[in-house]
């Protein structure tokens, strides 16, 4: 089919999603303020940090796992460093083949478990070194073999080579976040000093960074993906994470929310066009993507640096690409019948306790997924099907002033989506514990960390609990009761990879994005704009006196034609097969004699089958 018209994208460094703009374009009559735009600006930038203040000496955002990619400006600086003859030696000296080598895992779990892995490593290099000497002439490496030979000394053996395996990888990483300056003495305060050769607290903080650097899901540990990015040159990363951010925009630009996630699904999912002929759904976001670097002549880590030496000053001004844009799919037009399937995947509604208080772990091999499909000619066709979360046991506080286990269910049947809240706020509910509303930051390294009023997860924000959008799960048959049910964005990609929520559907914030971008480009909406409110709360933890105040709920978008959403049961798994109601002791707590504000635990919970999953499936997570 021949290409379609020229599509313009924004490529200016003071781009933001359509969900944060104040208005549907030039002359829009319903334009209203969108305050949350001039702080994801700053952000991309880097003008300021996630506190909102200057960066720090040594110090980046790297926010692209959170929802928030860097504006070409930045990245042209990274490129820049990276092209430096010192830096370019520095690359050139990592010993990539110890990293090659090394096919582990290596945690960080507190600095006591670090120092005594690596006090063991030394502790066996030196017990080789006297085997060394009385097993003469043997070679280093022949007498290893040979005390892997002996079944006294095998095991020892076996874990001076794992040992050495792990030091030799742990250095080559740590030569590798020196280079880019997220350790040693370019880094930021609190990572200038590091242990050679041990996986201590400052590698483990400048590995999350060079993960979240390179949108890489990870915990800032050594091994599998994060070890294959350490092992690429960092010019490809560069050109990777260029093509994420065409990604957003041209997604954001052309209205279009296909990524090839349906893929996975099998078979993969066709559409029949009006002629009868059957088509796989395009992956058109890659399409778009490929077709602007091309126009752009973008298509080699060289062709980027010339492309990015070539914008013109003044880079936060407008700058509109055009590009010939790939053919959209027949089913497209300005106003789709779009409706969303969430899938609860294998679900358990077991006590995750034993009589013994004992965590069960629940195996699950389905995992929640949400699918948004766009119904044309008699057809559903799914768009794009990701990862979500659904409900399960947490911990709620009680007016007796006790934690208690209850199940959080995510309500099954028809939904609709009304509302689409751009910067959305999560109050927290008096059920929280106070202590779950605090946390320590420093944002003043002279004074040091300090307990505050955690706010970032209160919003409006990318790390608030509802994530940089939501939409509101209504009850068409109940009048629009509103259960607390929604689907938004969130940073704890975590959870999303495998464990719970209180009952929302969680997506990863730039899909969430997307998709809410989606909507709002092809069904009719109404621009309501911010929901002011005035809500004020002060408490007490350890005598110490705290407050914090909420002014919105976040900016609110009305559809015309509220969107169907449809959850599905999923598969009951384990004895119970309805949620069990009410308040259940938490194993382990010492909840005292009993007294007539006990929050009503009766209910014995049954007793839970047998399972193999991960006890992190249990663990709280604040938020909805």
């Amino acid at each position: 089919m021949p290409a379609g018209p020229l599509q313009e994208v924004e490529l200016g460094d003071d781009w933001a999603p359509f969900i944060l703009q104040d208005s549907s374009g030039p002359g829009d009559p319903t334009a209203k303020p969108n305050a949350y735009r001039e702080t994801f600006v700053a952000l991309a930038n880097e003008r300021v940090d996630p506190d909102g203040l200057p960066p720090k000496r040594g110090e980046h955002n790297y926010l692209e796992v959170f929802g928030i990619p860097s504006a070409l400006s930045v990245l042209r600086a990274r490129v820049e460093d990276d092209l430096l003859p010192d830096r370019q030696a520095c690359y050139a000296a990592v010993d990539a083949d110890g990293l090659r080598a090394f096919t582990g895992t290596v945690a960080y779990l507190d600095r006591d478990r670090a120092r005594r892995d690596f006090a063991e490593a030394a502790r066996d290099s030196d017990w080789i070194d006297r085997e060394l000497g009385a097993h003469i002439p043997f070679s280093r490496d022949g007498t290893v073999d040979l005390l892997r030979a002996e079944p006294k000394t095998r095991a020892r053996a076996e874990r001076f080579l794992r040992g050495q395996a792990r030091l030799r990888a742990v250095r080559a990483a740590q030569a590798r976040l020196t280079c880019e300056g997220l350790l040693g003495p370019r880094a930021p305060i609190g990572r200038t000093h590091y242990a050679d050769g041990m996986f201590d607290l400052p590698t483990h903080e400048a590995l999350a960074d060079w993960e979240r650097k390179n949108d890489i899901f990870g915990w800032g540990f050594l091994g599998g993906e994060t070890t294959a990015g350490l092992l690429r040159p960092p010019a490809d990363l560069h050109l990777e994470t260029f093509r994420r951010i065409l990604a957003e925009r041209v997604a954001d630009a052309a209205g279009i929310v296909e990524d090839g996630s349906t893929d996975r699904l099998q078979p993969p999912p066709t559409y029949s066009d009006e002629a009868g002929e059957s088509h796989p759904v395009p992956n058109l976001i890659a399409a778009h993507v490929g077709a602007l670097a091309a126009a752009l002549g973008v298509g080699t880590p060289a062709d980027l640096v010339r492309f990015l030496r070539a914008r013109p000053a003044g880079a936060s001004a407008s700058q509109i690409a055009r590009y010939p844009a790939p053919p959209l799919p027949p089913y497209y037009a300005n106003e789709m019948d779009l409706s969303v399937e969430i899938d609860r995947g294998d679900v358990w509604y077991d006590f995750p306790y034993d009589n013994h208080g004992k965590p069960v772990v629940q195996r699950r091999e389905h995992f929640p997924h949400l699918t948004l499909l766009a119904s044309w000619n008699g057809q559903r066709i799914p768009l794009c099907r990701w990862r979500t979360t659904i409900g399960s046991w947490r911990s709620e506080l009680q007016a007796d002033g006790r934690l208690y286990m209850k199940y959080k269910n995510s309500d099954v049947g028809p939904r609709v989506w009304r509302n689409v809240v751009a910067g959305p706020v999560w109050i927290p509910p008096e059920t929280t514990p106070a202590k779950d509303l605090l946390v320590r930051k420093v944002l003043d390294r002279n004074v040091g960390p300090v307990t505050v009023v955690n706010t970032d997860v209160m919003g409006p924000g990318f790390q608030s609990a509802y994530g940089l959008v939501m939409a509101i799960h209504i009850d068409p048959k109940r009048g629009g009761f509103d259960n607390q049910v929604r689907t938004h964005g969130s940073v704890d990609y975590t959870s999303i990879a495998q464990r719970f929520s209180h009952g929302c559907h969680r997506l990863v914030n730039n899909r969430a994005v997307r998709l809410f971008d989606f909507v709002l480009r092809h069904r009719r909406f109404a621009r309501l704009g911010n929901a002011p409110i005035d809500v004020r709360r002060r408490f007490v933890v350890d005598d110490q006196p705290y407050a914090y105040q909420l002014k919105t709920r976040g900016y609110y978008y009305e559809l015309a034609r509220p969107l169907p959403v449809t959850v599905t049961e999923g598969r009951i798994m384990g004895t119970a097969q309805k949620p069990i109601a009410g308040y259940l002791r938490k194993p382990g707590v010492d909840y005292g004699p009993p007294s007539s504000g006990d929050a009503d635990t009766s209910l014995s919970p049954p007793r839970p089958a047998a399972a193999t999953e991960s006890a992190l499936e249990s663990a709280p997570v604040l938020g909805p």
